[in-house]
């Protein structure tokens, strides 16, 4: 089990106040969750905390991370990651998913 914590700059999101959170993905055999919470006031920086099972592989979450930061305007986020030994391209795609889930338009 390996964990860590670290922010990303990134420019503010911006969707309406009553979206506090978004959640993608459940953690499982070889899957992972990926919970985007907003921060209390707007930032320019992507907070990352990461709970692996897989530990040796720090560098690469941390170019994962900073590659969707620097992609996505999510300052002013706590992003908060449980992993099961999910592939990189899965968690992209949380990444992605809970992301849409939080700035989507409502009908």
């Amino acid at each position: 089990m390996e964990k860590f914590t670290k922010a990303f700059p990134s420019k503010p999101l911006r969707v309406p106040k009553d979206r506090q959170w978004a959640l993608a993905g459940v953690v499982g055999s070889g899957n992972l969750e990926v919970m985007f919470e907003r921060a209390a006031r707007a930032s320019d920086t992507m907070e990352c905390h990461v709970e692996t099972s897989i530990p040796g592989f720090r560098d690469s979450w941390l170019a994962a991370l900073a590659d969707f930061a620097r992609h996505y305007p999510v300052g002013g986020t706590k992003v908060t990651i449980h992993d099961q030994g999910a592939a990189p391209v899965l968690v992209n795609l949380r990444l992605r998913q809970a992301y849409d889930h939080l700035v989507k338009t409502k009908p």
